[in-house]
């Protein structure tokens, strides 16, 4: 008599295995968190920015004051500190500008203009393991072509401009760069590049020239155009310095 072994049906292929009666469960990609995907560049610049805000409105009003004294861009004492080779303050001023604000409005649209563009514009950078640096200090020139420009259009104004605009829209210029180096091979980006820019000019330059010129917001558009002349003319060269090699 053969005998059956456990599994196997006598007919010598193996029996099914008895149906589930629990429900299919459906399988969903994993989540990542949005900051998994940010740019160490951009985040470092975002916590300085943040810390430099709260720092500043923590201070005592007398302490306040000589933070604005030492920090704010005032066209008028940088050319008098440049004049008398005072390089200390005058470039105190062309960095230490970038990192105030005036209220959490303005913190908060130059923050999301910086998430914004930022990513893509370091993306562009990303060669080897110096990108992070080369941003954040693509940034601060940004920042520094700003304030040359709000104070070479404002020659002898005693009043200060502060605010990361200038170098964000730097930024955005590099943005733009990086969107056309990323590109799929054959993929038109030119004229959609093109017209980002001269919304981007339109809106942040034309319209904040208005704003201030009747007096409803003092938007420092000088800073604006500046950054985003330098950020023209600085990204190609900051892509090109970083040779090759991928990232480690």
């Amino acid at each position: 008599m053969a005998s059956k072994r456990e599994g196997v049906p006598s007919g010598g292929l193996p029996e099914s295995p008895p149906p589930s009666h629990e429900p299919l469960k459906q399988r969903h990609p994993p989540r990542e968190p949005i900051f998994n995907q940010m740019p160490l560049g951009v985040v470092v610049l975002i916590g300085c920015i943040i810390t430099a805000h709260l720092l500043f409105y923590l201070l005592e009003p007398a302490a306040k004051n000589n933070a604005l004294n030492t920090f704010a861009l005032s066209p008028a004492v940088f050319a008098q500190d440049v004049a008398s080779n005072n390089w200390g303050p005058a470039l105190t001023m062309l960095f230490g500008y970038q990192f105030l604000h005036g209220g959490t409005l303005h913190i908060v649209m130059n923050l999301a203009m910086l998430l914004q563009a930022g990513p893509i514009a370091e993306a562009g950078l990303r060669r080897n393991q110096h990108s992070t640096l080369r941003f954040v200090l693509f940034f601060l020139l940004c920042g520094v072509g700003g304030g040359l420009a709000f104070c070479a259009l404002n020659p002898g104004t005693v009043g200060v401009t502060i605010g990361a605009s200038g170098a964000i829209s730097g930024v955005f210029a590099g943005f733009l760069w990086g969107a056309i180096g990323l590109a799929r091979p054959g993929q038109a980006m030119l004229k959609p590049v093109l017209a980002s820019a001269v919304v981007f000019l339109l809106i942040n330059v034309g319209l904040a020239a208005l704003a201030r010129g009747f007096n409803f917001v003092p938007i420092a558009w000088e800073s604006h155009l500046g950054g985003f002349v330098a950020g023209l003319i600085l990204y190609p060269i900051f892509a090109r310095t970083g040779g090759t090699k991928a990232l480690s």
